[in-house]
């Protein structure tokens, strides 16, 4: 079985990393560059079961993605990674108070990014609300 995961980020080089370092597990992944093409998939596809995604997105923002997830009954319990590459306190508090069950800065590390995302997606004691 193959875990569906969706990243918003508007950086290539972050996305190509991100899918890289998940394609050597079960994971097949949908990229986005903006939370708005995040939302359409999210809308239109499958179910995810994870979704990553960037603080800082052009139009919406990444918080404002991750509430507007955590509002749709669909997907509400889904998973959320949110990565920046501010390294800020407040950013995780924020990301957090929205509903990121995790918080990335960049540059993350290969095991840092594997690890998040196969807890959140095997233990429901990490999943938000459970």
């Amino acid at each position: 079985m193959a875990w569906r995961v969706l990243v918003a980020d508007d950086d290539p080089e972050i996305c190509t990393l991100i899918k890289t370092i998940l394609a050597k597990g079960p994971y097949e992944i949908t990229l986005c560059n903006d939370a708005e093409s995040a939302l359409v998939h999210i809308q239109r596809d499958d179910p995810y079961d994870i979704l990553i995604s960037d603080f800082m997105l052009p139009g919406i923002s990444g918080i404002e993605l991750i509430t507007q997830v955590r509002q749709n009954g669909a997907t509400s319990r889904m998973p959320i990674v949110m990565i920046s590459g501010h390294n800020n306190y407040a950013m995780d508090a924020r990301a957090k108070a929205a509903g990121a069950n995790a918080f990335l800065n960049k540059p993350f590390t290969l095991s840092q990014l594997r690890t998040t995302v196969h807890q959140l997606l095997t233990d429901p004691l990490s999943v938000l609300g459970a």
